[in-house]
């Protein structure tokens, strides 16, 4: 159990990738920190920052440590990708240092941006990330089964052919399927494609596909 911190961790959603789209909140809790930590990705975007910056990658088992420690003396702003509670490292950190310690500040989902850039609800979707993980192509085909709107999280791995491939394998051709490319930045493309037409996309790193079953779905 964590004592009451000095200082409480701050953990900051930095929204889908544009800078444009983050709260003022965030903004002015980065701007005011002795510490940034976060991917090389998410640091880039504050490169101006005075803040002394730590790098968080495999090492965030350690660095968890670390950022309790320096938040017995200094303002530490931890940021993530999107919205903390929407596969983040936030979870991480509250359970080491409990959530007394911390503040979450929420910020834009690329699943939230993704939906509404295709004009669809959100508040019945099923959502699953295949995002560094690997088995998990018949626990999502169990979901595009069970849920007229399933949104995906996809890497390089788990790739949109590898899915469409899954999905005609087990009868699920049917499906409309939205593939949403750099949500929110300069190369952002959203296309459409029925399951069979996926298997000749270019796709590469990461993206979030939606996938609708038309008949039942708004």
């Amino acid at each position: 159990m964590v004592k009451k911190l000095v200082n409480k961790i701050i953990i900051v959603g930095c929204g889908p990738g544009s800078k444009k789209l983050m709260t003022v909140q965030a903004s002015q809790y980065i701007k005011d920190a002795d510490v940034l930590v976060g991917s090389r990705r998410l640091l880039s975007l504050f490169a101006d920052a005075e803040a002394v910056k730590y790098t968080l990658n495999r090492n965030y088992k350690q660095l968890i440590t670390r950022i309790i420690s320096l938040s017995r003396s200094k303002s530490v702003v931890v940021l993530v990708s999107g919205d903390p509670g929407f596969f983040s490292y936030a979870k991480l950190i509250v359970d080491k240092a409990g959530i007394e310690n911390c503040e979450v500040i929420p910020g834009v989902s690329s699943v939230q941006l993704a939906f509404a850039r295709i004009g669809r609800t959100w508040n019945d979707a099923c959502f699953m990330s295949l995002h560094g993980r690997t088995g998990r192509l018949a626990a999502l085909i169990r979901r595009v089964r069970d849920h007229d709107k399933v949104a995906v999280l996809t890497d390089d791995s788990n790739n949109v052919k590898l899915i469409a491939r899954r999905l005609l394998d087990e009868g699920l051709k049917d499906r409309k399927v939205y593939v949403c490319e750099n949500l929110s930045l300069d190369k952002e493309r959203i296309r459409e494609f029925d399951v069979t037409s996926l298997l000749k996309v270019q796709v590469k790193g990461l993206n979030v596909i939606i996938i609708l079953d038309e008949e039942s779905s708004e």
